[in-house]
């Protein structure tokens, strides 16, 4: 049986007679007769009824059309597949996102880089502080989403993508949310700080908002953080968008910690000015610069200049009462 066979088998089926096949294909109605009857003679199956004057599907045939078609179908998607792998355009490409990014406007960009390249694999890691900036450099990966925070400027093409507002938040009935105010320092260092620790490799740069001398505990995703937090464990900053609901429900509360330095974290997209890039990067840096440009005002704030704490919705800066 060979794709040729199965292909004028095909072609005869959809036009319902040899010699419009024979045109669709671009043959000789004898050479397209001649593949048909050596595909039935290999099969040992009649495939058309030629009692008729149209070629008409016999009963196997028609069953035996549905599993041809499918099989033609996977072979010309690994023959795309495999000028994909010989062309320009790339097998893999590798974004790297800082942990607080909101992914839900991302998901639908790459669904749809996805969608017009299905033979590309799409590997997203993510990466903490500077770690997004040490896998661009260490070429781990294609595009980062990410700070500044480690970046060679003049290596490295970047474009504004989205602030993400950050919250000093705890439990409702942790002691730094009912003692009074402001927050006594030594009280705040008394009770675990819970951190992300850098996910470079040797990194020497302090975490962001970490208050010199407290305790503190480290973890290596924002889910973690705010789980140890929910449990009443310690306090620390979270993206606006990771606490929205349990800050709606009163779970948690915002803290007032002068400290607290970084109420905002502006997110670049970015990419080494010192490499090229592939055709499937290159749409996906593209997808990611048209939707910041179209949605100035994205997830987390797109506004540079931040609100006064507490007055945005979804939110609730907590007062403590005085004793």
């Amino acid at each position: 049986m060979t794709h040729d066979q199965l292909l004028a088998f095909l072609a005869v089926a959809d036009a319902g007679a040899f010699t419009a096949a024979a045109s669709t294909l671009h043959k000789s109605q004898p050479a397209v007769s001649k593949l048909v009857r050596n595909l039935e003679d290999e099969l040992g199956l009649e495939l058309f009824d030629r009692g008729s004057y149209r070629a008409t599907l016999s009963d196997a045939g028609r069953l035996f059309r549905e599993r041809a078609a499918a099989v033609i179908e996977q072979v010309e998607a690994l023959k795309s597949f495999a000028r994909e792998l010989a062309g320009d355009v790339e097998p893999i490409v590798r974004l790297a996102v800082e942990a607080v990014t909101p992914l839900g406007s991302l998901m639908t960009i790459l669904r749809a880089v996805g969608a017009r390249f299905p033979a590309v694999r799409i590997e997203l890691a993510t990466e903490r502080l500077t770690g997004a900036a040490a896998a661009l450099q260490e070429e781990r990966a294609d595009l980062v989403i990410a700070t500044r925070l480690g970046v060679a400027s003049a290596r490295v093409e970047s474009a504004y993508l989205q602030s993400v507002r950050i919250l000093p938040v705890a439990r409702r009935d942790h002691p730094l949310a009912t003692c009074g105010a402001p927050i006594p320092p030594a009280l705040l260092r008394a009770h675990a700080q819970i951190v992300l620790r850098d996910s470079a490799q040797g990194s020497d740069a302090p975490s962001l908002n970490v208050l010199a001398g407290g305790l503190r505990w480290s973890v290596t995703d924002v889910t973690a953080k705010k789980d140890i937090i929910l449990a009443g464990m310690g306090w620390g900053g979270l993206p606006e968008h990771v606490a929205e609901s349990e800050l709606a429900a009163g779970e948690l509360v915002v803290l007032e910690v002068p400290e607290f330095e970084v109420d905002r974290m502006e997110l670049f997209v970015l990419r080494r000015r010192d490499r090229p890039h592939g055709v499937v990067a290159s749409a996906l840096w593209d997808e990611l610069k048209r939707w910041a440009a179209a949605a100035p005002a994205n997830a987390g704030g797109g506004a540079r200049r931040a609100p006064a704490r507490g007055r945005r919705a979804g939110t609730r800066t907590h007062r403590p009462r005085r004793k």
